[in-house]
């Protein structure tokens, strides 16, 4: 073959690459969909609020995020809006997070929908792992269903996909960086199950709020009337109360960050009704004497735990309040009754904006720590 011969076959093979090349199939919307969520999970991806521009079909607006006034559930303070655009699509896109850290993507779709199998196939093409996490006590009762993200390259991960507002079509996706569902609204948790599987019964998260599971956990951790001031360490943990308790007893512990004096502690974890608190008891070698609850994110304002103790026949009194705080209220409660030995109980309450964080500490012998000199007495200063 001579070098004219051989041009003309090099052209003719250039051509029919050409050719396949402009006849290729453009991508499926889901399956472009799926580009910007395994992007965005990606092991490598830098999820900070400059790190987002990388992210494929996405324009955002300009830098500085913006600062909320109230953070929102999921724990964001600031937000980025942008949008996004894929198959000829136009998708609103928000990014939430910390002041340096992006943690959720929201993305509205308005158009004609993606669909969530066409999504989960997609998905799992791109070599992701998809299951089933949490869905509608019913099924077909549309709203909103979670799914769990696995793979060697991404951050375990959760991914929501809402297919109803209020009865009236709509779709929506909210990528979550964690391995943690996101946190349910009260008026939520009768509607949801987290038993999903196919052929289990589907049961609901909870039907009862958390602020009356927390009561019921503060009103099983009293010491019965006709027992001590306070447990001993094996007693407490048997304690039907759903808390997990770490390790295999108490271990020294400087507690000075609560001005708790006492030698030993031990650690605990428990969900109430979808809400994470951490536990903490503190006392002697021989008994535990002070017990804390941590709430560890932020939940509607409103509930009422004390007035939930007073109708397990408590009776709750004020007895203190702690120092005036712009962003944190504390007050002390006297919770007896004939049934109970007498305890004190703290309620910390945590300010932002329409979302509080509760935190308590019970004192099961029924003092009150040092007086700090800046601490009210009932009826003056507020309190």
């Amino acid at each position: 073959m001579d070098m004219r011969q051989s041009g003309s076959v090099g052209v003719l093979i250039l051509g029919a690459l050409a050719l396949l090349t402009a006849f290729q199939a453009p991508a499926k919307p889901e399956e472009e969909f799926a580009g910007v969520v395994t992007a965005f999970l990606s092991k490598e991806f830098v999820n900070d609020w400059e790190g987002v521009e990388k992210l494929p079909r996405v324009k955002w607006a300009a830098l500085p995020p913006v600062e909320l006034r109230t953070c929102l559930p999921d724990g964001g303070c600031y937000t980025r809006q942008g949008a996004l655009s894929i198959g000829g699509r136009n998708l609103m896109v928000v990014a939430t997070g910390a002041r340096t850290i992006v943690s959720h993507l929201f993305v509205r779709n308005p158009n004609a929908p993606l669909g969530e199998a066409a999504v989960l196939g997609a998905l799992k093409n791109a070599g992701l792992v998809t299951e089933l996490a949490r869905c509608p006590l019913k099924t077909g009762a549309g709203g909103t269903t979670w799914h769990s993200l696995k793979g060697e390259k991404i951050e375990s991960s959760h991914l929501s996909v809402q297919t109803s507002c209020n009865g009236r079509a709509c779709e929506g996706f909210v990528l979550s960086r964690s391995d943690k569902l996101p946190p349910l609204q009260p008026a939520q948790l009768a509607l949801y199950s987290e038993k999903c599987s196919a052929g289990t019964e589907r049961t609901p998260v909870s039907t009862t709020r958390p602020h009356l599971v927390l009561a019921e956990t503060i009103n099983a951790l009293i010491p019965p009337a006709s027992g001590s001031a306070g447990y001993d360490w094996k007693t407490l943990t048997a304690l039907p109360t759903g808390i997990t308790w770490s390790g295999d007893g108490p271990k020294p512990m400087n507690l000075s960050f609560k001005n708790d004096p006492n030698p030993v502690s031990q650690s605990g974890s428990v969900t109430l009704a979808g809400r994470e608190f951490s536990v903490l008891a503190s006392g002697t070698p021989a008994q535990a004497k002070v017990i804390y609850l941590d709430e560890s994110g932020l939940h509607p304002k409103g509930e009422h735990v004390l007035g939930a103790l007073y109708e397990k026949g408590l009776a709750v009194k004020v007895v203190r309040c702690g120092p005036v705080y712009t962003e944190s209220t504390h007050i002390w409660y006297s919770a007896t009754s004939p049934a109970t030995r007498p305890v004190m109980v703290l309620q910390s309450i945590r300010h932002d904006g329409n979302n509080v964080q509760d935190g308590y500490a019970l004192r099961l012998d029924g003092s009150l720590p040092a007086r700090d000199p800046r601490d009210r007495n009932p009826g003056s200063g507020g309190c």
